[in-house]
């Protein structure tokens, strides 16, 4: 049976209820109240522009490729006196790089930001402040949560462009082998952790030796979406106030536990740690497992004909759940340096950037998600595999307010290093009880730094 059609709107909104339907103004780490109306010197009717602009991001896959290729056209279009020039980089040594960049005052004027670095830009003043350009209808027309994760201290920084979230692709002939013939086809039917323990053992017992049940997606910097089965067990990284760690308690140690049975016993490959070069989509694409935690984005690149999954079937399913379900804020904003030469040119890019047909079409082109409100009814005609793409869809609704709060924080690059280095350790033979503490106190440290 197909899942019920949520609709986009429950995108965040429904996910976090009556506070983000009012604005997480108050909830979000030094984000003021969100304006009612154009600020005095509003600049939001920008007009022509014209001049060369650079933009940078990170190559993703070919859709992303090709959506923001087709933003250049038709912003040229637009404007033809105006010049976008695409800077594709890869994303290992990107945030490096910008970094250099805004120090020596050569960065790009605008440049791609994902969620979970963007709070060390819009705290350290090196970003173009938007918000004069923006008018309160363009203010409004995001995502609350989403659009708080570009704003500090009343001002807004950029503009979120995409999200995306985690779930399961799996090989229906490998789950047929174990004798699992039924997968969660609804979201309120996703597999408790019991449930998915149970999963996991029987494809123990009927792979090969060489063979795993599963591979996760916390490797490198994806070491936050750990935080998943924290939050899913009732806690959180941190406090209420942000400013204190709050991993040691009765949930990290539930939520530890069960991540440490993934290799005590061996339903994930030894090399599937979180500083290992192999990422979990190329344990899926070479069948070494019989499912993967992907995000969104990767649809494409499991579905290519070529180069993507050769072993029969697959489908997605949902995260699994304990007290509560809950999934990984991904995605990224777009942001504007502080000292480009043209800042009129940057602000209309970005503004641009957000319209409903240009975020349609990219987001349809890149499978990922949109974060206005007026896309969240509108079913998308997404280019690669939309029969899976539900399962994102609805798995977004879970991503709870405090994901949203913690990821958006000014030190979560931080936090997010502190994970890497103890969940590293903590998957590799440090007790539960060891493991939670050292955890608790590097990001104590980080929050502090």
């Amino acid at each position: 049976m197909s899942p019920p059609q949520l609709t986009r709107r429950s995108l965040l909104v429904g996910a976090l209820g009556i506070a983000a339907a009012s604005g997480l103004s108050g909830c979000v780490a030094n984000n003021g109240p969100r304006p009612s109306t154009a600020a005095p010197g509003s600049k939001a009717d920008i007009g022509e522009v014209e001049g060369t602009l650079r933009f940078a991001f990170w190559g993703g896959s070919d859709g992303e490729t090709a959506g923001f290729a087709k933003i250049k056209k038709d912003f040229e279009a637009r404007h033809p006196k105006a010049t976008i020039e695409l800077q594709t980089l890869p994303y290992d040594g990107f945030f490096s790089g910008i970094d250099r960049g805004i120090l020596s005052r050569t960065a790009p004027d605008v440049f791609r930001v994902d969620y979970t670095s963007i709070g060390k830009y819009t705290s350290h003043g090196v970003l173009l402040d938007l918000t004069p350009y923006l008018s309160a209808a363009e203010s409004s027309a995001f995502l609350p949560a989403l659009y708080d994760a570009v704003r500090f201290e009343g001002r807004t920084y950029g503009v979120p462009h995409q999200t995306d979230t985690s779930a399961i692709a799996f090989s229906r002939k490998a789950l047929d082998e174990a004798g699992i013939r039924s997968v969660p086809d609804r979201l309120d039917d996703a597999w408790t952790w019991e449930e998915f323990a149970s999963v996991a053992t029987k494809l123990r017992k009927s792979l090969p030796d060489d063979k795993y049940p599963f591979a996760y997606d916390w490797t490198a910097a994806g070491a936050y979406r750990w935080a998943s089965f924290l939050y899913q067990a009732g806690g959180s990284l941190l406090t209420p106030s942000l400013r204190r760690s709050a991993v040691d308690g009765d949930p990290g140690r539930k939520a530890m536990a069960f991540t440490q049975r993934f290799f005590d016993e061996r339903w994930v490959p030894a090399n599937n740690t979180i500083k290992t070069t192999v990422y979990s989509d190329n344990f899926f694409l070479n069948q070494t497992v019989a499912m993967t935690f992907i995000g969104d984005f990767l649809v494409p690149e499991l579905a290519d004909t070529t180069n993507g999954y050769q072993g029969g079937e697959w489908a997605t399913t949902y995260m699994p759940r304990d007290r509560a379900a809950a999934s990984d804020l991904g995605g990224n904003a777009v942001v504007a340096t502080r000292d480009t030469e043209n800042p009129e040119l940057a602000a209309a890019f970005l503004k641009f950037l957000v319209e409903a047909d240009q975020m349609r079409d990219f987001c349809q082109l890149a499978n990922e998600l949109p974060t206005r409100k007026d896309l969240a009814d509108t079913a998308l005609d997404y280019a690669v595999r939309p029969d899976v793409m539900g399962v994102f869809t609805q798995q977004a609704t879970t991503i709870t307010e405090t994901a949203v709060r913690e990821t958006v924080v000014p030190g979560f690059a931080s936090i997010n290093t502190a994970l890497q280095d103890q969940l590293e350790l903590a998957f590799h033979g440090r007790g539960t009880d060891a493991s939670v503490r050292a955890i608790d106190g590097a990001v104590q440290q980080a929050v502090s730094a």
